[in-house]
């Protein structure tokens, strides 16, 4: 600006001078005019060139930082990569021929809160103002893009089975830090994070997280403890392929009735005796030495005599002093004790068998997630056998109960509480679920239970005994259990839970909460993804069993986007001996038919597959958009149907895990330039 300040200041001393002079100036006053005018020209024609480069820099700058922003959602760095995107689209949207300007600088870089933020420049060279010593007019823009958020609901369905506590190549055991459990915990709250700093109207955005790990079964204990659920929804009295007492091996016992007394009768002795003798005589001692009382009977069942005697008089009739004689009289009391025969049953043999209808086992008991107690053993000797009062066969509840009642001793018992794991509701063994079939209440996501049949049934190993390959075995009392034979393991996760909002006002800092949550993920058991997205369904159907805590506040947050976000590091892989979601599958044929095989291409895979693609389209059909991530799992062909619009994703390690948990929240959110 110092050329044209000097120009306007040599203008205005020729203008002075040729209005001091006004003799033959009209040629000076005249080139004067012109040249004010070509000054103002230039300056306006400059300018406005200057005008519309800033606004094309301007422009660019935006277009820029915005493709910079939507590659990192990509890739969740910012690095060279990313940088060439933002520097391709400023080039392509500035246009240097338009005014001559050459090319302009552009630099970005993320920020800590996640947005991506630009700074271009340009010298702008000048047409008529250079005539002034003006040559060109520097120019420095700003811009900025960040993700901005919406009110959401994101639903995780999380595979937490026991290979998620290996390493990403499944050779290094067991949650250690580099396990993929963990690997999964930082993914999670990396994309607390990063959704957390897109939200930019704290007061008026809402979101919420709910989950589901899934491994053999899931977890309801939350749902129950915290009244979202009410115990009327489990079964009081359930079946299960269990150990079962069978008493049928007769054994007699003869209790004594009440004795019974009869009235005192009087003896007096045959002959005239001393009184000293009478004394004796009365307590049965005279003339011999037997004890009182005398006992005349023979052992049980025989009635049993029992006869007291005790003196009753002495009267002088001869002699005197110690030698006096006289008549003895003394009473005597019979009392008579009979003994019934009593038939007890002793253990014949533990059957293994499943309980039948008539005869399930009362487990109402393990709802309050109290100890509960449940037999271990009975007494099998020969001198002092457990018995029970009527025969047959008794569930290991039953004979726990029994322990200590009267007649009954013997029992062993330990103590079990029920962790919150289910079995499933009533299914049928059905391959094809499109329409899922009205016997699938299994895949009833809405409809609170009526009966049995739509009730869950609590998991209990200790109910749950495997057999091998036999429909039912019976083991000799006193005989060591058959090899194979044994109480099922048990493979619970960790509780499911609701929609809970997070706190977004700190973005950096993960909700304590969420954290302990995350924390207490456990890696164990079976791959079954239906349970798992089964349940991911139900707690966010709008129209169903829980829809309190999914519709909440419809007034303040009218629009709400819903997510579920399934994340497996392995394949659809039912097994036909583990107790799980459905049994054990070798002997409920729930699912699948009998002889079904179990594994990622066993027969009773396709099964499950069936209904976990059964419950994603009905997510869909809900408006969640599901998103599908296989950790070091390449994707198969129902995890990729499972997802909306192909939104599924393959993560080799935990770096690409986290970055994938990354892109889909920068996808969740919206991308807007930051003024």
């Amino acid at each position: 600006m110092a050329g044209w300040g000097s120009s306007i200041k040599m203008a205005a001393r020729m203008a002075r001078a040729l209005l001091r002079d006004s003799a033959g100036n009209a040629l000076g006053i005249t080139a004067a005019t012109i040249f004010l005018l070509l000054a103002l020209a230039g300056s306006g024609t400059d300018m406005a060139r200057a005008y519309m480069t800033k606004t094309s820099l301007q422009n660019a700058c935006d277009a820029g930082v915005l493709a910079g922003r939507k590659a990192m959602s990509k890739t969740a760095v910012y690095g060279t990569s990313e940088k060439a995107k933002a520097n391709k689209m400023f080039k392509f949207n500035f246009n240097p021929l338009m005014t001559g300007v050459p090319t302009p600088a552009f630099d970005t870089a993320a920020t800590d809160t996640g947005s991506v933020t630009g700074t271009a420049t340009a010298n702008m060279p000048t047409v008529l103002m250079n005539l002034f010593g003006f040559n060109e007019i520097p120019m420095t823009v700003s811009c900025s893009a960040e993700l901005q958020m919406a009110s959401a609901d994101v639903m995780f369905v999380l595979d937490t089975t026991g290979s998620m506590a290996y390493d990403v190549t499944n050779t290094t055991c067991c949650n250690a830090s580099n396990s993929k459990i963990v690997g999964l915990r930082g993914a999670v709250r990396a994309f607390y994070t990063t959704v957390a700093g897109a939200v930019v109207d704290k007061a008026n955005t809402r979101i919420r997280f709910g989950f589901v790990p899934y491994s053999s079964t899931v977890n309801i204990k939350e749902l129950i403890t915290t009244g979202a659920m009410p115990t009327s929804y489990l079964a009081d009295t359930a079946s299960f392929q269990t150990k079962l007492g069978n008493f049928n091996t007769a054994v007699n016992t003869y209790p004594a009735n009440t004795p019974t007394t009869g009235s005192p009768t009087n003896e007096t002795y045959s002959s005239k005796i001393t009184s000293a003798n009478c004394t004796n005589y009365g307590i049965n001692k005279y003339p011999t030495s037997s004890t009182n009382p005398v006992v005349t009977s023979n052992a049980p069942p025989t009635t049993n005599t029992s006869t007291q005697y005790a003196w009753k008089s002495w009267t002088k009739t001869s002699g005197s002093g110690s030698s006096a004689l006289g008549t003895c009289v003394r009473t005597k009391t019979i009392t008579t004790t009979t003994y019934a025969t009593v038939t007890r049953y002793k253990l014949t043999s533990w059957r293994y068998a499943k309980t039948g209808t008539s005869a399930n086992i009362d487990v109402s008991a393990f709802k309050g997630f109290g100890s509960v107690s449940l037999a271990t053993s009975v007494d099998t000797s020969a001198s002092t056998p457990t018995t029970v009062p009527t025969q047959g066969l008794y569930n290991l509840r039953q004979l726990a109960l029994l322990s200590g009642t009267s007649g009954v001793a013997g029992v062993s018992t330990s103590s079990y509480t029920w962790d919150g794991c289910i079995e499933e509701r009533a299914t049928v063994p059905q391959l094809s679920m499109s329409p899922v079939p009205s016997g699938a209440k299994d895949l009833d996501l809405d409809t609170a239970p009526v009966d049995d049949a739509t009730r869950w049934k609590m998991y209990l190993e200790p109910l749950e005994w495997y057999r091998s390959s036999n429909t039912s075995y019976d083991q000799s009392a006193g005989s060591s259990t058959p090899n194979g034979f044994s109480v099922q393991t048990s493979y619970c996760p960790a509780p499911m839970k609701q929609f809970t909002e997070v706190d977004t006002t700190a973005p950096t800092v993960v909700p304590t909460w969420l954290n302990t949550y995350l924390n207490n993920l456990v890696a164990e058991g079976a791959t079954y993804h239906d349970i798992g997205m089964i349940w991911g369904g139900r707690l966010g159907s709008p129209n169903g069993m829980f829809q309190d805590n999914v519709i909440t506040d419809e007034t303040k947050y009218p629009s709400v986007s819903r997510h579920v976000i399934f994340m497996s590091d392995g394949t659809m892989e039912p097994t036909t001996t583990i107790y799980n979601a459905y049994g054990t599958e070798y002997y409920d044929n729930r699912v699948g038919p009998s002889g079904a095989t179990g594994g990622a291409n066993g027969t009773l895979a396709p099964y499950h597959n069936a209904r976990f693609l059964a419950v994603c389209e009905k997510l869909k059909q809900m408006g969640y958009t599901v998103w599908v991530i296989g950790f070091g799992q390449t994707l198969t062909t129902p995890m990729k149907t499972c997802s909306t619009a192909d939104r599924a994703y393959y993560a080799s390690n935990t770096t690409e895990l986290t970055n994938t948990f990354k892109f889909i929240a920068g996808q969740v959110a919206d991308l807007r330039i930051n003024k």
